[in-house]
């Protein structure tokens, strides 16, 4: 029987903000070791399901980072495939798209696992051993998805009422979903002993997904049905007129063939900066550090940062998070409000709600080390073998000096070779292009000048990305 793996990889980045951003949302960060949470998603899961057979489903934004986040894991041809949602619309389109997918390559019987890409789980051998349980379940006809055993009387998750009495060993028939509780009703149900946390995992056989769909949102089910999965054009009539909607709420409190497996492996959604300050390690005084500092006379606290040093002197219940560009600071029970900050920042044109000051690009990444009315210096990295795209402005000169690896510049029609410790220069309106011809990163210096530096003062001639 096949199994494939559906990682989800949308998000908009404001949960863990600062660190994270609508260009860098939390699943494409390394939280807890040198491996993104994405990265981590997929090695997670690999002796279970190889790389060969996992999809990660994202928007086109987020595809280059993406694609080089799951190189790094593994060189094989067949790897990692990548899934292009045309827009976002929620959970239930994602899945019962890939279903279609997987009933034509592998047929009813087979399984799809469906996992975040964005959760941490500490404990990957307890993880392992309720996955293949829960495929087992699955192999049965069954819609699984785990429940969390609660530790507390959280109020950020929703919940799952099971049956008192499992089916088999851990697995329970599911009562009932409810909506994230009040700190009332939250104790109510901890101490009632028969609610899990929902952890928006799943496991399905996609025989009974589909048919269950078919009954539940036969909407989406004959969109997907009727249009060729494999064809993107088809694939992007299908998402346009498809609703916005959760698979919970379009399916899973409806069927009958759910189940729950009851799970005890460290999980966490990492949903603020609380959540991952929970399931961390903390020094004898309860702090949580990450990063350069200096802390004094501080207990229960979180300071995170990964660029200068941080001195703090009689935190308490704090949060300290640090990034090049942006500092936060409230106490550590306040942090799920960090989306209104967000949202405040949207509303006042603040680039940082949106990308960081070093940005990832195709080809590699720039980050911008000072500006002015009249001018922007930028730090640019093009990865080996690649090139930016052929281009003009209309409004900016630029300088480049190079100060790592050889460029291969183009300007107008004429192409040389500028080295490390040389320079060039492009006037405003002249064709140009970049390319690192050699074996290690090209490093360069740009200065810009002019009276409009924006990143949209770019016209794009020839680009192998198609932007």
């Amino acid at each position: 029987m096949k199994v494939v793996a559906l990682l989800l990889a949308g998000g908009s980045g404001t949960r863990l903000w600062p660190l994270s951003r609508q260009t860098m949302p939390k699943q494409l960060l390394a939280l807890t070791s040198n491996k993104t949470l994405l990265q981590e998603t997929c090695q997670r899961i690999c002796d279970v399901v190889g790389y060969e057979d996992q999809w990660v489903i994202t928007g086109q934004s987020h595809y280059y980072q993406i694609l080089s986040q799951v190189k790094e894991l593994t060189s094989e041809q067949d790897g990692v495939e990548i899934l292009l949602e045309p827009e976002g619309k929620n959970t239930a389109p994602a899945i019962i798209w890939a279903a279609q997918r997987c009933r034509k390559l592998h047929g009813d019987d087979s399984i799809m696992v469906v996992l975040p890409s964005d959760h941490l789980i500490m404990n990957t051998g307890k993880f392992e051993k309720s996955l293949k349980y829960a495929i087992q379940k699955a192999e049965e006809g069954r819609l699984v998805t785990f429940g969390i055993s609660p530790t507390g009387p959280e109020t950020a998750y929703g919940y799952i009422k099971t049956e008192k009495n499992p089916v088999s060993d851990n697995a329970y028939e599911v009562d009932c979903f409810v909506e994230k509780p009040d700190v009332k009703k939250a104790q109510e149900f901890l101490e009632a002993g028969n609610y899990l946390w929902n952890s928006g995992m799943f496991v399905y056989h996609v025989g009974t997904l589909l048919s269950e769909a078919e009954t539940y949102c036969k909407d989406i089910y004959d969109l997907f049905g009727s249009h060729d999965v494999f064809d993107m054009n088809e694939v992007e009539l299908a998402y346009i007129a498809s609703p916005s909607i959760s698979i919970d709420y379009a399916l899973m409190e409806h069927t009958d063939k759910a189940v729950v497996v009851a799970a005890d492996f460290g999980w966490s959604d990492v949903g603020s900066w609380k959540s991952l300050y929970d399931i961390s390690e903390k020094d004898a005084n309860g702090n949580f550090i990450n990063g350069q500092h200096v802390i004094l006379n501080s207990k229960d606290s979180m300071v995170y940062g990964k660029g200068r040093l941080i001195a703090a002197v009689g935190l308490e219940n704090m949060a300290v998070i640090d990034t090049p560009d942006a500092l936060m600071v409230c106490p550590l029970n306040e942090t799920q409000h960090i989306k209104q900050v967000v949202e405040k920042l949207r509303e006042q044109n603040n680039k940082t709600y949106y990308e960081h000051r070093m940005v990832d690009r195709p080809w590699g990444t720039y980050e911008i080390l000072a500006e002015g009315p009249l001018y922007k210096i930028k730090r640019i990295v093009v990865k080996p073998a690649q090139r930016l795209s052929r281009q003009y402005h209309y409004h900016r000169s630029e300088h480049w000096i190079v100060v790592g690896g050889t460029a291969k510049v183009t300007i107008g029609e004429t192409e040389h070779y500028v080295h490390e410790n040389e320079s060039t220069y492009i006037s405003k309106s002249m064709i140009h292009q970049l390319e690192n011809p050699g074996l290690m990163p090209l490093e360069i210096i740009e200065i810009q000048c002019g009276v409009y530096l924006e990143e949209d003062d770019i016209v794009r001639l020839d680009d192998i990305y198609i932007r």
